[in-house]
């Protein structure tokens, strides 16, 4: 893979995790239900766990960036 590859798609990884813990962030505080299919009571429908998530699954991709950019930068 060239140098431009990595550092392309470790900087979009990056940003994807940003906006997707941005959007969760966002949706969970003005109670967008999108989990309305899910049972009364369960955890998941609380603000506090779906930004918990939110935090889980952007911290994910955005260690994937790292990681794409930590292979471009590793001394050869």
């Amino acid at each position: 893979m060239g140098d431009s590859f990595l550092a392309i798609v470790g900087a979009f990884l990056i940003l994807s995790g940003s906006v997707l813990y941005l959007i969760r962030n966002v949706m969970a505080r003005f109670g967008v239900d999108g989990w309305a299919w899910l049972p009364e009571g369960n955890q998941f429908k609380t603000y506090e766990h779906q930004l918990t998530w939110s935090k889980v699954a952007a911290g994910i991709v955005a260690t994937t960036g790292l990681v794409f950019l930590g292979v471009l930068l590793w001394p050869r």
